[in-house]
C-alpha cells in the first residue's frame, strides 16, 4: 500500500493497519473496540450518540442489519463506560482486545479501563 492509498484511510483502519506495521508494547496502545447492532430502543440512539463523537467510530450495513463499532484507548475510558453499559447484555455486543477477540472481555479485559477513570 503506497502513502496515498494510506492517506485515504479513516482514523480506525489506519490505526489497525498501524498496528500490525509497528510492534509495540506500551500501555497507551491498550484499545477497547465495541460492537454492537440495532436495538429498537432509546438506549441504542444514546449509545450511538456517545460512539458518534470518538474518530473511531464506523458503522457498516444499514436499517436493522447495522452494526457499530468504535474503538477507545485509555483516554476515552469515560466514553467506554458509557458505552459499555448500555450494550453490555445486548445478543450481538462484540467486544475486542486490541483488535482481537479475548475470552473474559466482558468481565475482565473491559473492567481494567476502569482503571483509567479516576
Amino acid at each position: 500500500m503506497n502513502k496515498k492509498e494510506q492517506d485515504q484511510l479513516n482514523p480506525a483502519e489506519k490505526e489497525v493497519l498501524d498496528n500490525i506495521l509497528r510492534d509495540r508494547t506500551d500501555a497507551e496502545t491498550f484499545k477497547i473496540t465495541l460492537e454492537f447492532g440495532y436495538k429498537p430502543t432509546k438506549k441504542y440512539q444514546k449509545a450511538v450518540e456517545i460512539s458518534k463523537k470518538l474518530p473511531t467510530y464506523q458503522e457498516k450495513g444499514s436499517g436493522e442489519r447495522i452494526r457499530h463499532s468504535v474503538t477507545f484507548t485509555p483516554r476515552e475510558a469515560e466514553s467506554l463506560f458509557q458505552v459499555f453499559n448500555i450494550v453490555v447484555d445486548w445478543e450481538k455486543t462484540d467486544i475486542y482486545v486490541n483488535h482481537k477477540k479475548l475470552p473474559y472481555a466482558h468481565s475482565l479485559w473491559v473492567p481494567l479501563m476502569w482503571f483509567y477513570r479516576v
